[in-house]
């Protein structure tokens, strides 16, 4: 879910990467491009749930509860701005969109 705007960007020259396809030993490397997701969502109004981050609690155990599927947990960390859960803190009020296929669409295009 981050968004590499601040990063230095490297490039390779055309010997270092035959050199790299060399030393590997193989013809070419398949990568995949980060997804930057829609920050259109921050200017729309969702009726949200309140959830208070509280002992046990991860971000895939809120996406069942609330969701019903909790492959859909990163969600909840991209509507809240904290992608994992080590970025919740116990007391932390978190906001699940109550409408997620709405806000689903709002951010994958």
């Amino acid at each position: 879910m981050p968004i590499f705007k601040n990063f230095d960007k490297r490039f390779m020259n055309k010997s270092q990467k035959e050199n790299i396809l060399q030393i590997r030993d193989i013809e070419s490397i398949e990568y995949y491009k980060n997804y930057v997701f829609s920050r259109d969502f921050q200017t729309q109004d969702f009726d949200v749930y309140e959830h208070v981050w509280s002992h046990g609690d991860k971000l895939y155990k809120l996406a069942h509860r609330y969701f019903g599927d909790r492959n859909l947990f990163w969600l909840i960390g991209l509507f809240n701005n904290k992608p994992t859960d080590s970025h919740y803190t116990y007391g932390d009020v978190i906001y699940i969109p109550k409408d997620y296929l709405s806000f689903y669409r709002s951010v994958v295009k």
